[in-house]
């Protein structure tokens, strides 16, 4: 009398017409690669948007502290530092969507083949290139500041320029989608 082989503990298991559904980390990376763009602007113009609060407060508090009360300067720095926190993170995003995108797709100008796609790339690897330039001397300046107690003037100036060339880069590239989205550019 045959047994019925689904009781067979020995039995290889049966292969069913459906695919294994991706793992928790694919979505995440694929969620990652299709919203990189809204979430690059999101991010740069919340930076923006803090910055332009930041602004007034700063003028006035350095006025007020030339009498002596430091308090609205004070204040201002520390929206100036939520700005920045939130290039930072920018920063954190690029470099992580660079990662994904060249395990998914190789490294960025092989093989492509079109002047959007050659666009893309470059635009992709000038913000991975400022981001990481940015972390780095972010990193750098941290070290040095807890262990010598400064940093030379370069790495504040590399800071500063890519924290500001980073958001400028990815307007651009939004700009640049948006032109293509209009002018349906292939």
């Amino acid at each position: 009398m045959p047994s019925d082989p689904s009781s067979d503990p020995t039995a290889a298991p049966r292969q069913s017409g459906m695919a294994a559904s991706p793992s928790q980390t694919e979505q995440i990376q694929a969620w990652m690669l299709a919203n990189t763009l809204p979430v690059e602007i999101l991010l740069t113009a919340l930076s923006i948007a803090v910055w332009v609060i930041a602004l007034p407060v700063v003028i006035f508090g350095s006025f007020t502290a030339l009498g002596g009360d430091t308090s609205i300067l004070s204040a201002g720095m520390m929206i100036v530092a939520a700005g920045s926190l939130g290039v930072i993170v920018l920063a954190a995003w690029v470099l992580i969507r660079t990662v994904i995108d060249i395990r998914s797709h190789g490294l960025p100008l092989r093989g492509a083949d079109s002047t959007r796609a050659i666009a893309y790339d470059g635009i992709q690897s000038l913000k991975a290139a400022t981001a990481g330039v940015f972390a780095t001397s972010l990193l750098a300046y941290g070290v040095l500041s807890l262990t010598v107690q400064s940093g030379p003037t370069l790495v504040l100036q590399l800071i500063g320029v890519c924290g500001i060339l980073l958001p400028v880069l990815v307007l651009i590239h939004g700009l640049g989608a948006f032109i293509g989205y209009l002018f349906y550019l292939k």
